[in-house]
C-alpha cells in the first residue's frame, strides 16, 4: 500500500479538487466513495478523528488536503501535503486525523494491481533483485517527487469523466506504482514482487489470517503457511509489520468487531462471537483497551474503520 501527500498548489490544483467535490460529493462526517475507476476510492472526513486503530489493505493514498498522523509501534509518521506512505502489506496501525467543515480532509485509496507489481519491478532496476530475506517495515514515509505528483494531478482530471476514466485510467495508475517503485521506499514493494521472499512468505500468512481470523490460529501453523520456522517466521513478521503474529491477529478481530457493530444491527455479544470471542466480557475489555472506548461507545459514535 502506498498513502501518498500531494501538495495542492496553484489555481489548477484547486480547480480540479473544486470539479472532484462536485463531481463525487462528500458529505458532513467520514467516509468513502467509490470512482470510476474500480481500483480507486476518494475518502474524507469533514471532523477530527482522535488516534484510533485502523487497517489498510496494499495500495496507494493520497492526501490531497488535510493531513493525518499515524503511529506503528514505535513509528510515527505525518500524512502532510509534501510526503506519501509506502504500505506494502496490510497493516493495522494508529492514525489520528486533523480536519474540520472549514478545512475537511480529502484522499485517494489506489488498489496496487500484483500483476502490474511484477511486471514493473524488474524495470525498475533491470538485473537486480531483492534479497529475498529483506524485512524492510512495510510501511515508511517517502517525499513526493515531481513525477508522482505530476501522475496525480493528471489522475484527478481523469477521474472528472467517465470517457478519460476508461481510456487513460489505468495507464495513470500503473504509471503511479512505477514511480512509487522507483521511490525512497520502492525496495518493500519490490520485495513484495519477488517470489518466495520473506515480504511473499508473510504475506501469505496474513492472507490465512484475514480469511480465518474467527478461528485459533497458532504461530506454527502460520509459520507452515508461510514455509519457515517458527522463529524465523516470528522475527520476519515482526520486522515487516511492527506487531507480533498475535497481536495482528487481535488487531484484526477488533478491527472486524467495530465494523460489525457500527453497520448496525448487531449486538456486542453477537459481534464478539462473529470474530472468534467466546467471552463478551473478554471481548470488551480488550475492545476498550484497543480503541480507548468501549464497544457501545463506539457503535454510537458510528466512525467506521477504514478496511478497504
Amino acid at each position: 500500500m502506498i498513502f501518498c501527500i500531494i501538495p495542492n498548489e496553484g489555481a489548477q490544483a484547486l480547480t480540479d479538487l473544486k470539479m472532484i467535490k462536485d463531481r463525487y460529493g462528500f458529505a458532513p462526517g467520514a467516509g468513502y466513495v467509490e470512482t470510476n475507476l474500480p481500483s480507486v476510492r476518494f475518502f474524507w472526513s469533514t471532523e477530527p478523528v482522535p488516534r484510533a486503530p485502523l487497517i489498510y489493505n496494499a495500495g496507494i493514498v493520497w492526501i490531497l488536503q488535510g493531513r493525518k498522523t499515524g503511529y506503528l509501534g514505535e513509528h510515527v509518521f505525518q500524512y502532510d501535503p509534501d510526503h506519501y506512505l509506502v504500505v506494502s502489506l496490510p497493516l493495522p496501525f494508529d492514525c489520528a486525523t486533523f480536519a474540520s467543515p472549514e478545512d475537511p480532509l480529502l484522499g485517494l485509496f489506489v488498489n496496487v494491481d500484483p500483476t502490474d507489481l511484477h511486471e514493473l519491478a524488474p524495470l525498475v532496476r533491470p538485473g537486480t533483485t531483492c534479497s529475498k530475506k529483506a524485512t524492510t517495515l512495510g510501511l515508511s514515509p517517502a517525499e513526493a517527487d515531481d513525477d508522482i505528483k505530476g501522475a496525480i494531478d493528471r489522475l484527478l482530471k481523469t477521474l472528472c469523466s467517465d470517457t478519460a476514466s476508461k481510456a487513460l485510467g489505468a495507464g495513470i495508475v500503473r504509471e503511479i506504482v512505477f514511480h512509487a517503485l522507483n521511490g525512497p521506499h520502492g525496495a518493500a514493494l519490490q520485495a513484495l514482487a519477488n517470489p518466495d521472499s520473506h515480504f511473499d512468505r508473510v504475506g501469505r500468512s496474513i492472507v490465512e489470517i484475514r480469511e480465518h481470523y474467527q478461528k485459533n490460529i497458532d504461530i506454527a501453523s502460520l509459520a507452515a503457511t508461510a514455509g519457515m520456522s517458527a522463529p524465523v517466521f516470528f522475527r520476519a513478521f515482526k520486522s515487516i509489520t511492527g506487531l507480533s503474529p498475535l497481536q495482528y491477529i487481535k488487531a484484526t478481530r477488533l478491527n472486524r468487531a467495530k465494523g460489525l457493530l457500527i453497520a448496525g444491527g448487531i449486538g456486542v455479544a453477537d459481534a464478539a462471537h462473529q470474530v472468534g470471542y467466546e467471552s463478551a466480557a473478554h471481548f470488551s475489555r480488550e475492545f476498550k483497551r484497543h480503541f480507548k472506548v468501549s464497544p457501545k461507545q463506539a457503535q454510537a459514535a458510528g466512525y467506521q474503520p477504514i478496511d478497504i
